[in-house]
Protein backbone atom coordinates (compact mmCIF):
# COMPACT_ATOMS: atom_id res chain seq x y z
CA UNK A 1 0.00 0.00 0.00
CA UNK A 2 1.06 3.44 -0.55
CA UNK A 3 0.94 6.55 1.63
CA UNK A 4 -1.73 8.49 0.76
CA UNK A 5 -0.81 12.32 0.15
CA UNK A 6 -1.37 15.29 3.04
CA UNK A 7 -4.37 16.92 2.26
CA UNK A 8 -4.69 19.46 -0.52
CA UNK A 9 -1.42 17.94 -2.25
CA UNK A 10 -1.65 16.93 -5.77
CA UNK A 11 -1.10 12.42 -5.64
CA UNK A 12 0.99 12.93 -9.02
CA UNK A 13 3.62 15.84 -7.80
CA UNK A 14 3.69 19.41 -6.49
CA UNK A 15 0.41 20.89 -5.30
CA UNK A 16 -0.70 23.31 -8.54
CA UNK A 17 -1.10 26.66 -8.10
CA UNK A 18 -4.12 28.57 -7.20
CA UNK A 19 -6.49 29.85 -9.52
CA UNK A 20 -5.62 32.81 -11.02
CA UNK A 21 -1.89 32.82 -9.75
CA UNK A 22 1.10 33.70 -11.65
CA UNK A 23 3.05 31.48 -13.86
CA UNK A 24 6.36 30.50 -11.79
CA UNK A 25 9.04 32.47 -12.87
CA UNK A 26 11.77 31.34 -15.24
CA UNK A 27 15.08 30.21 -15.13
CA UNK A 28 17.12 33.20 -14.75
CA UNK A 29 14.65 35.84 -12.96
CA UNK A 30 12.83 36.69 -15.77
CA UNK A 31 9.31 36.99 -16.03
CA UNK A 32 7.53 34.34 -18.45
CA UNK A 33 6.60 35.43 -21.58
CA UNK A 34 3.75 37.70 -22.34
CA UNK A 35 3.75 38.74 -18.52
CA UNK A 36 4.07 42.22 -19.14
CA UNK A 37 2.15 43.50 -21.93
CA UNK A 38 0.67 46.72 -23.56
CA UNK A 39 -1.55 48.80 -21.56
CA UNK A 40 -5.30 47.29 -21.80
CA UNK A 41 -8.28 49.60 -21.29
CA UNK A 42 -11.70 48.28 -20.90
CA UNK A 43 -12.18 44.74 -22.86
CA UNK A 44 -8.84 44.43 -23.29
CA UNK A 45 -8.93 47.78 -25.96
CA UNK A 46 -5.59 49.48 -26.14
CA UNK A 47 -5.79 52.86 -24.00
CA UNK A 48 -5.21 55.93 -26.41
CA UNK A 49 -2.25 58.21 -26.60
CA UNK A 50 -2.75 61.18 -24.01
CA UNK A 51 -3.91 64.47 -25.26
CA UNK A 52 -1.97 66.98 -25.45
CA UNK A 53 -1.91 69.99 -23.09
CA UNK A 54 -5.08 72.03 -23.53
CA UNK A 55 -6.54 70.20 -25.86
CA UNK A 56 -10.17 68.24 -25.03
CA UNK A 57 -10.55 65.84 -27.03
CA UNK A 58 -8.89 63.87 -30.18
CA UNK A 59 -7.53 66.02 -32.62
CA UNK A 60 -9.16 66.38 -36.20
CA UNK A 61 -7.07 64.84 -38.78
CA UNK A 62 -5.72 67.33 -41.46
CA UNK A 63 -7.31 65.71 -43.98
CA UNK A 64 -10.60 65.93 -42.51
CA UNK A 65 -10.27 69.81 -42.06
CA UNK A 66 -8.88 70.53 -45.36
CA UNK A 67 -12.22 68.43 -47.01
CA UNK A 68 -14.40 70.27 -44.79
CA UNK A 69 -12.75 73.45 -45.75
CA UNK A 70 -13.05 72.13 -49.45
CA UNK A 71 -17.17 71.50 -49.27
CA UNK A 72 -17.10 75.27 -47.49
CA UNK A 73 -15.16 76.78 -50.03
CA UNK A 74 -16.92 75.12 -52.89
CA UNK A 75 -19.85 77.00 -52.04
CA UNK A 76 -18.70 80.26 -52.33
CA UNK A 77 -16.27 79.61 -54.86
CA UNK A 78 -19.46 79.13 -57.20
CA UNK A 79 -20.97 82.56 -55.94
CA UNK A 80 -17.52 84.11 -56.74
CA UNK A 81 -17.80 82.76 -60.34
CA UNK A 82 -21.67 83.64 -60.45
CA UNK A 83 -21.08 87.23 -59.26
CA UNK A 84 -17.59 87.80 -61.31
CA UNK A 85 -19.82 86.82 -64.40
CA UNK A 86 -22.28 88.90 -63.44
CA UNK A 87 -20.17 92.17 -62.73
CA UNK A 88 -17.89 91.69 -65.70
CA UNK A 89 -21.46 91.65 -67.92
CA UNK A 90 -21.85 94.98 -66.26
CA UNK A 91 -18.60 96.84 -65.72
CA UNK A 92 -16.29 94.45 -67.98
CA UNK A 93 -14.64 95.28 -70.89
CA UNK A 94 -16.59 95.22 -74.78
CA UNK A 95 -15.78 92.77 -77.19
CA UNK A 96 -14.30 95.91 -78.80
CA UNK A 97 -11.79 96.90 -76.15
CA UNK A 98 -10.92 93.20 -76.18
CA UNK A 99 -10.15 92.97 -79.40
CA UNK A 100 -8.12 95.93 -79.15
CA UNK A 101 -6.47 94.72 -75.99
CA UNK A 102 -7.69 97.00 -73.53
CA UNK A 103 -8.41 94.78 -71.37
CA UNK A 104 -7.73 96.62 -67.61
CA UNK A 105 -10.92 97.67 -66.69
CA UNK A 106 -11.43 93.57 -65.56
CA UNK A 107 -10.36 95.13 -62.00
CA UNK A 108 -13.55 95.98 -60.93
CA UNK A 109 -15.46 92.88 -61.24
CA UNK A 110 -13.02 91.04 -59.73
CA UNK A 111 -12.70 93.09 -56.81
CA UNK A 112 -16.26 93.50 -56.38
CA UNK A 113 -16.85 89.90 -56.96
CA UNK A 114 -14.54 88.82 -53.80
CA UNK A 115 -15.74 91.67 -51.55
CA UNK A 116 -19.22 90.34 -52.03
CA UNK A 117 -18.42 86.41 -52.26
CA UNK A 118 -15.72 85.78 -49.92
CA UNK A 119 -17.00 88.68 -47.67
CA UNK A 120 -20.15 86.71 -47.34
CA UNK A 121 -18.23 83.54 -46.53
CA UNK A 122 -16.12 85.27 -43.90
CA UNK A 123 -19.36 86.44 -42.13
CA UNK A 124 -20.63 82.75 -42.79
CA UNK A 125 -17.61 81.36 -40.97
CA UNK A 126 -18.12 83.67 -37.93
CA UNK A 127 -21.84 82.79 -37.23
CA UNK A 128 -21.61 79.27 -37.78
CA UNK A 129 -18.49 78.72 -35.66
CA UNK A 130 -19.92 80.84 -33.12
CA UNK A 131 -22.92 78.78 -32.59
CA UNK A 132 -21.65 74.87 -32.35
CA UNK A 133 -18.04 75.52 -33.63
CA UNK A 134 -19.01 73.45 -37.21
CA UNK A 135 -19.55 74.63 -40.47
CA UNK A 136 -21.63 72.80 -43.11
CA UNK A 137 -18.60 71.52 -43.89
CA UNK A 138 -17.30 70.43 -40.61
CA UNK A 139 -20.79 69.11 -39.94
CA UNK A 140 -20.23 66.58 -42.74
CA UNK A 141 -16.82 65.53 -41.38
CA UNK A 142 -18.24 65.44 -38.11
CA UNK A 143 -15.44 67.96 -36.48
CA UNK A 144 -15.64 71.30 -34.81
CA UNK A 145 -13.76 74.13 -33.40
CA UNK A 146 -13.00 74.59 -29.50
CA UNK A 147 -11.08 77.02 -27.34
CA UNK A 148 -7.74 75.01 -25.94
CA UNK A 149 -8.46 74.18 -22.55
CA UNK A 150 -12.51 73.59 -23.30
CA UNK A 151 -15.81 75.46 -24.29
CA UNK A 152 -16.79 76.57 -27.07
CA UNK A 153 -14.41 80.49 -28.82
CA UNK A 154 -15.04 83.62 -27.52
CA UNK A 155 -16.61 86.06 -30.07
CA UNK A 156 -13.58 88.26 -30.03
CA UNK A 157 -11.32 85.34 -31.05
CA UNK A 158 -13.49 83.78 -33.70
CA UNK A 159 -13.91 87.17 -35.59
CA UNK A 160 -9.72 86.91 -35.46
CA UNK A 161 -9.85 83.65 -36.77
CA UNK A 162 -12.31 83.88 -39.64
CA UNK A 163 -10.68 87.48 -40.60
CA UNK A 164 -7.74 85.59 -41.36
CA UNK A 165 -9.32 82.39 -43.62
CA UNK A 166 -11.12 82.93 -45.41
CA UNK A 167 -11.01 86.80 -44.75
CA UNK A 168 -8.09 86.81 -46.48
CA UNK A 169 -9.89 85.64 -49.44
CA UNK A 170 -11.60 88.61 -49.90
CA UNK A 171 -7.90 90.18 -51.61
CA UNK A 172 -8.22 87.35 -54.45
CA UNK A 173 -10.07 90.42 -56.94
CA UNK A 174 -7.08 92.99 -56.37
CA UNK A 175 -4.19 91.96 -58.87
CA UNK A 176 -0.77 90.96 -57.58
CA UNK A 177 -1.63 90.74 -53.88
CA UNK A 178 -3.99 87.32 -55.40
CA UNK A 179 -0.84 85.46 -55.14
CA UNK A 180 0.32 86.70 -51.92
CA UNK A 181 -3.34 85.33 -51.00
CA UNK A 182 -2.71 82.17 -52.63
CA UNK A 183 0.65 81.14 -50.88
CA UNK A 184 -1.09 82.57 -48.05
CA UNK A 185 -3.20 79.76 -47.83
CA UNK A 186 -1.19 77.01 -48.83
CA UNK A 187 1.04 78.08 -45.89
CA UNK A 188 -1.59 77.72 -43.32
CA UNK A 189 -3.05 74.21 -45.13
CA UNK A 190 0.71 73.22 -44.32
CA UNK A 191 0.68 73.91 -41.19
CA UNK A 192 -2.00 72.34 -39.62
CA UNK A 193 -0.26 68.88 -40.87
CA UNK A 194 3.28 70.33 -39.42
CA UNK A 195 2.45 71.81 -36.44
CA UNK A 196 2.77 69.98 -33.04
CA UNK A 197 1.58 68.91 -31.33
CA UNK A 198 -1.82 70.45 -31.23
CA UNK A 199 -1.70 70.75 -35.50
CA UNK A 200 -2.84 74.39 -35.28
CA UNK A 201 -2.93 76.70 -38.36
CA UNK A 202 -2.28 80.22 -38.16
CA UNK A 203 -5.31 81.92 -37.35
CA UNK A 204 -5.71 78.39 -34.69
CA UNK A 205 -2.71 80.14 -32.86
CA UNK A 206 -4.25 83.82 -33.37
CA UNK A 207 -7.69 82.73 -31.61
CA UNK A 208 -6.17 79.94 -29.08
CA UNK A 209 -8.67 76.99 -30.75
CA UNK A 210 -8.21 73.82 -31.90
CA UNK A 211 -9.94 71.09 -34.49
CA UNK A 212 -11.08 68.45 -32.64
CA UNK A 213 -13.76 65.75 -33.42
CA UNK A 214 -17.11 66.11 -32.38
CA UNK A 215 -19.30 64.36 -30.19
CA UNK A 216 -20.39 61.20 -31.66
Amino acid sequence: MTAEPPPGQNPYGSAPPPYGSAPPPQPGGYPPPGAYGPPQGAYGVPQQAPLPPGVPAPLAEWWERWVARFIDGLIFGVIFFILSSIFNSMFGPSLEDVLRGDVGSTFLPGFLAAIIGYGAYTAYDYVMHSKDGQTVGKKVMKIQVVRLGGGAPLAADQMKRSILIPGAWVLYGIPNLNFLVAIFTLVVGILIITDKPRQQGLHDKVAGTVVVKAPR
